[in-house]
């Protein structure tokens, strides 16, 4: 899971990897049961500034990428792939039209600027 944060050393934007170790106990009281799940401890697996984390999605999910997919299809690409927060995916989306120069004409298709039509 990635958090987005100001970098202390520069007036940029970083992003945090986190790495979530959890508990997980399970109750029994005679024929039922209850799971219970507890933070152990949250490490910061990795710090990325937001060029370059762009430049490795671009990498990772080009195979997946197409002319015209959809800003909502990219945005859960961006979840399931690599945890992002639904708040973060309209900053990072925006980075990525740049990475794959591509625009967005109508807020909700994404297209490969010089591509044919779809």
């Amino acid at each position: 899971m990635y958090v987005k944060s100001d970098c202390p050393y520069g007036n940029r934007t970083c992003y945090h990897e986190l790495r979530f170790r959890v508990k997980k106990e399970i109750l029994f009281d005679g024929e039922n049961y209850r799971e219970r799940q507890m933070i152990k401890d949250i490490e910061i697996k990795d710090t990325i500034s937001e060029e370059e984390l762009a430049r490795c999605i671009v990498y990772d999910l080009k195979a997946f990428m197409y002319h015209g997919i959809t800003v909502d299809e990219f945005c859960k690409l961006l979840k399931r792939y690599y945890g992002f927060a639904s708040k973060y995916c309209c900053d990072l989306i925006q980075r990525m039209k740049n990475e794959l120069d591509m625009y967005c004409p109508d807020r909700q298709h994404l297209y490969y600027v010089g591509a044919g039509s779809a």
